[in-house]
């Protein structure tokens, strides 16, 4: 795997002025995306980085900092970035249905128009899909159950990444994680304990129990981002390129 591009690690709050969660792994000239917040956009042409360089999309849940950026993305894909490749978009149970209710609202259609193909992927736990070079493998994770939350590990030609997506701590995590080269773990708090989300001092007291070769946080909130000099981990910012 080539390489990891964050494009977003801010918290629904754009906490430290940084862009919701959107994050790039590249690998063998196929580049997938991590999430897609309402900033990912705007975050990708600052970066620097054409939108139709996306093969597929693979979103964690149903939280509007994690997927409310798709409509933006298509209707670029029509206007502005005239994509003529096909997509596909991966996420939980109900994607479809998600992406078309959040294009009905904004207004935006653009499928009379479409000059490429657009597929979509259910998520299921435990269980494999082949994407375009990359094998997707998703598992559960502790968040508002009403998002359908899932961690998704992605395996490119010789490298492997897990990404939490929104988490509480849960007694599988680790197991769930494995042997991977990088774990992006979201990480809102610095020490409060809400069961939704993880913190640093949970992190930090578990760190022994994850076989990842190292840890980046992401999702950072306030409480976090007050304390980056005290961080006992890689910390993720916007426009962070990291080889994997």
């Amino acid at each position: 795997m080539a390489e990891v591009v964050f494009v977003g690690t801010g918290d629904a709050f754009g906490s430290g002025g940084r862009r919701n969660s959107a994050i790039l792994v590249r690998d063998r000239g196929k580049t997938l995306l991590l999430d897609c917040g309402p900033t990912t956009l705007g975050g990708l042409q600052e970066l620097g980085i054409d939108p139709r360089e996306l093969d597929a999309v693979v979103i964690s849940h149903f939280h509007g900092d994690h997927c409310a950026g798709i409509p933006f993305l298509l209707i670029d894909y029509l206007y502005e970035h005239q994509r003529t490749t096909p997509l596909r978009i991966v996420g939980p149970p109900g994607i479809q249905e998600r992406v078309e209710a959040l294009k009905r609202a904004f207004e935006y259609r653009e499928e009379q128009d479409r000059a490429y193909s657009l597929e979509y992927l259910e998520l299921a736990t435990e269980r494999n899909v082949s994407l375009d070079g990359f094998t997707i493998s998703a598992f559960p994770a502790f968040h508002h159950p009403n998002t359908k939350p899932h961690m998704v590990r992605v395996r490119g030609s010789d490298r492997q990444v897990m990404f939490t997506g929104d988490t509480g701590w849960h007694e599988r995590l680790p197991e769930y994680v494995g042997d991977v080269d990088l774990l992006i773990a979201e990480c809102v708090f610095w020490e409060r304990d809400f069961k939704y989300h993880l913190n640093h001092e949970r992190l930090q007291r578990e760190r022994s129990r994850l076989r990842a070769g190292r840890v980046v946080l992401t999702h950072l909130g306030s409480e976090v981002l007050t304390n980056l000099d005290r961080a006992q981990f890689d910390t993720a910012r916007d426009g962070l390129i990291l080889p994997v």
